[in-house]
């Protein structure tokens, strides 16, 4: 093989004309590649099938941030099942909570898919310079002993914005517990939004976006439900 038709060949396999417009169609063609990824480098069908964001979702990232947010999961063996469902608000009840890890998942989807997200996550990290990074990624300080004044806070943000997606652990804390907090259902329910369950499963390298729940107001209902997603999943130390 010469190295023109080596180079193409190692195109064709590197990259699809559907997500890579720069490449020629012939290049694709010639050595029978498709358009829709399935068998594209970074989105063949032993990996992640990407979602295209329905339109009342809010965006971001660009080009170079979701060709990294895809070969992150592509290399780590990561899969996501599901689709995220066309909400312009909504929480993300990520469960369960077992590692550092989760931080780093969370980031490579939203980059791999454009998605903009917000999450919650403890003050104590917020220390210079990590914290003006963990902001710029969507990061919100929380302080664990003002539970009250914080609810208050982020349920008014979801009625002042247009789109808010965030992202909360039931647990706060990467340590097994009996008992999850309830403050992001009781957001769910003052403001008004649907909760999708995320749940992480370590043994099979799956996040799996739950049938999302949505019109219920009952927190207890709302725990309940993310709690019987929540027993498909693994976490990393168990």
């Amino acid at each position: 093989m010469d190295l023109e038709a080596g180079t193409k060949s190692f195109l064709a396999y590197t990259y699809c004309t559907s997500c890579h417009p720069f490449l020629s169609a012939d290049v694709s063609a010639s050595v029978g590649y498709s358009k829709d990824c399935e068998t594209c480098f970074w989105d063949d069908k032993r990996a992640v099938k990407w979602q295209v964001l329905g339109d009342r979702l809010p965006k971001g990232g660009n080009f170079l941030t979701r060709q990294l947010g895809r070969a992150i999961f592509r290399v780590s063996g990561w899969r996501v099942e599901g689709e995220f469902p066309n909400r312009g608000k909504a929480i993300v009840a990520l469960v369960p909570h077992s590692s550092n890890i989760d931080f780093f998942l969370t980031i490579a989807f939203l980059w791999a898919t454009g998605m903009k997200a917000s999450f919650l996550i403890k003050h104590t990290v917020f220390w210079y310079p990590l914290g003006n990074i963990i902001r710029a990624l969507g990061g919100i300080p929380v302080d664990r002993s003002q539970q009250n004044g914080l609810i208050t806070d982020v349920t008014r943000q979801f009625q002042e914005k247009s789109k808010l997606i965030l992202g909360i652990t039931p647990s706060g804390t990467r340590r097994p517990v009996n008992e999850w907090k309830d403050g992001f259902a009781r957001i769910a329910a003052a403001a008004k939004v649907p909760v999708v369950p995320a749940v992480l499963n370590y043994r099979t390298k799956t996040v799996r976006l739950a049938p999302l729940i949505e019109g219920v107001t009952e927190i207890q209902q709302i725990m309940n439900r993310v709690r019987a997603e929540a027993a498909s999943g693994m976490p990393r130390m168990a």
